[in-house]
Parts: structure tokens; sequence; C-alpha cells
């Protein structure tokens, strides 16, 4: 404490002004780095520079973002190119997929997928069922599936050339002829992966993220906006509460409504404890706290994860829509895609056929375990109506509460 005496002795022989302008400038001091710490709280720091080509660590996986875009070819609808093969003696065809639909899971995916191959613009691919591939947000992590604590490893992690072999069409390379002589394709291939708009846990595996940050820089969404950004997306969004309990049942979770009662107040626990120190992004982004949770809880969240997409793709590029209005006027939504993907109308019959078909791919082990338990929704409900005013805002449209849904098939449980 000595040097403390001998300052404030220097202090009393001082001139006021003197010690005024020192106080001024410790405070003006303490009130830059508060204010700097502050900031550093509310904002990301900007991640550090990233050479392409130069990775900052060991085995990260194929790096993407540095990968040198493709050129498509005019005369394609399709996003097409020519490869030379390695002795450049020819050249082949690959493309890539002209639409997306990249979410959500058990929310009528399958179904829409299957309704859209009827138009004749329209194929599927060569993955599961036609239409998934599983790269995005697994295969290319070497994950085969995620299973838990258990997560299931392939001997070998896919490249995206790998992944290109899914969208080798032959009806693709079908030419025909236009009124001028030009010869042209006018079919499109897509694909439907509809955990890529929510499952972001590998994501320290992009080499352009900071592994020791606490959340994602560059997501699925920045992958997938520079192999090919003028994709078009396709998102269905179902009512929250009862997408997790078919979900739940899908993945084999549980057997029983009372088991999924247990299993999600005790998902909403793992979560608590983890937004106590983190946002609510880096928890639905944490890979141990996903693994260990029983449910896909974190897949609901949908205001968290479309803003991935959206600060990459322009909404224009995205057509969104509920399930429940789908499943109310199939046709409608049906000629809006046609004009979303721009291709041509069809027939009134085979509009009719397409809208007509049963549904593909009910969860039949939720049908056997009967409806979900009243204090269930109601905890459920409570529990989403934040994030789903948040994605009505993000969306302004007020359809994004899921009230009207909750009024007709709830109202008597609701006050």
């Amino acid at each position: 404490m000595k040097w403390g005496r001998i300052l404030i002795c220097k202090m009393v022989k001082w001139k006021s002004t003197s010690i005024i302008c020192l106080i001024l400038g410790v405070l003006i001091v303490i009130q830059y780095f508060a204010a700097t710490r502050f900031s550093d709280l509310l904002h990301h720091k900007a991640p550090p520079d990233y050479q392409c080509g130069v990775h900052r660590r060991l085995g990260v996986v194929e790096d993407i973002l540095c990968q040198e875009k493709k050129k498509f070819l005019p005369n394609f609808k399709n996003p097409c190119w020519y490869d030379p093969d390695e002795n450049l003696m020819y050249s082949r065809l690959r493309c890539l997929p002209y639409f997306h639909i990249f979410g959500v899971c058990k929310s009528g995916t399958t179904d829409l997928f299957h309704r859209l191959k009827q138009h004749p613009q329209i194929v599927g691919n060569r993955g599961l069922l036609s239409k998934e591939t599983w790269f995005w947000s697994w295969h290319r992590y070497g994950i085969a599936f995620p299973n838990g604590s258990n997560e299931v490893y392939l001997e070998e992690t896919p490249t995206l050339n790998y992944f290109i072999g899914y969208f080798q069409i032959p009806k693709i390379w079908e030419m025909k002829v236009s009124t001028d002589g030009s010869r042209y394709s006018d079919i499109i291939t897509g694909h439907g992966d509809p955990m890529d708009f929510w499952d972001n846990r590998f994501w320290r595996h992009i080499p352009q993220n900071d592994e020791g940050a606490s959340e994602p820089t560059y997501t699925t969404a920045n992958l997938v906006h520079h192999v090919q950004p003028n994709m078009k997306l396709i998102l269905l969004l179902r009512d929250p509460v009862e997408r997790l309990y078919s979900h739940y049942y899908h993945q084999r979770l549980g057997t029983s409504p009372e088991d999924f009662h247990v299993d999600v107040s005790a998902s909403i626990r793992h979560l608590a404890r983890c937004e106590r120190q983190n946002t609510l992004r880096s928890c639905l982004y944490n890979q141990s706290l996903l693994q260990n949770m029983p449910t896909h809880l974190y897949a609901s969240f949908y205001d968290v994860h479309i803003t991935n997409w959206l600060n990459v793709f322009p909404r224009s590029q995205i057509f969104i829509t509920r399930t429940e209005d789908f499943s109310r006027d199939i046709k409608r939504h049906l000629l809006h895609l046609f004009k979303f993907l721009d291709v041509g109308d069809v027939p009134e019959k085979v509009l009719n056929k397409m809208s007509d078909m049963s549904h593909r791919y009910r969860s039949i082990f939720k049908v056997k375990a009967g409806p979900m338990l009243n204090r269930t929704r109601r905890m459920l409900i409570d529990y989403f109506r934040e994030p789903m005013k948040r994605l009505s805002s993000i969306l302004n449209d007020p359809r994004y509460t899921w009230d009207d849904v909750y009024k007709e098939l709830y109202s008597e449980r609701l006050h």
C-alpha cells in the first residue's frame, strides 16, 4: 500500500484542474474498455483471414467454399456443364440439382417430391426414394447417420464429385429442337434432404469456421449457395409441436405418448441448462448436446434455422409454405410451385392426378402410439410460442404462429 500513500500525497500537491483531468482520463479509459467488452458480447468477432488451399488444422473435410464455381451451359434449364476426363479424350455432361426441398423432417417433403415428379419436366435423382442424398448435413462429414451417442460412420467420406453423381439422369440429356433450330433441354432434377434446414451440428469441420468459437459463421446454407447460387429452395413448415411428435416416432426414440412426455421434458431441461451460459443458436448447433438429447426438439426452432438461409439466399429463391395449408389445397400449391420452378403447366387431368394421389410415407409408429397427451401438447405450445412469434416476424406472416391451427384443433385446451 506504500505506493498508494505516495500517490495520494503527490495528488494533494497537484492543482485541482490536474486532478479533474486525471479522473476524467481514467473514466474515459474505463468506459472504452467496458464498451468494447460489451460489444464483444453482442457481436461475433470477425473470423481470421482464410487462404484457400491452406488449412488451419488437420483432418478437415473437403473445402467446398474454396472450390472453383461451375459455369453452366445456357441450353440446359438444369445446371449442367461438360467435364473433360483425365486424358482429355472426351467430355462428359455433369449436372447439379435445379431445386432442393431442404426442410423440414416430417413435414411432408417425401409426399411433395413424389407429386412434383409427376410433372413431365421434373425427374428424381439416384438417391433414396429418388430424392435423398444425405450429403450436405451428414455424409460429407463421414457420418452415415447421426444415431445419438452411437454415430454410424462411413468407410470413405464422399466428396462433392460423388454428390454430383446422384444427378446424372439420362432424361436431362434428351435434347429438343426450338423453332430457330437450336437444341435445348428443359428437364430439371432436384433433391430433398429435409435435415439440411436444421442440422448444422458438424459445423466445426468446415475449414472457414473458427473451431474454437461457440457457434458457426458458415453453415450448410453457405456451402449450397457457393455450389449453386441460383438454387430454387422449397421449405415446408409444419406445426412445430406435431412435427416433433412425428419425428420422435419416425426415429423410433420411444413407443408411447408417455415416453414422449418424459423425453420432451428432459430435452427442454437439457436446452435450458445450455442457454444459461450460451446463445440459443450455439446450443442448437452443439454437437455433444444434440447427441444426448432424447428428442429432436432443436429441429423445431424454425426462426433460428431460417435465418442462416435468408442471410445467404434472397427471399425470392425460397418457396415457403405451411404443411397444413398445402394439405388443404394441394392443387393451388402445385400451380404456385410450377411457376416458382419455371416449368410449364400440365393438363387438368394430370394436375388432378398429382393433387389426388394418396399421401406418401406416413409415420406408422405414430399411428400405432396414438395422439399426444394433452398436457404434453399444452407444454409444447407454450414452449414454442416465442420462437413462432419470431418466425412470424421474420417472414412477415402471422400464419407462422400456427394460432389458427391450435384454435381449430385444440380450442378446448387453450384459454
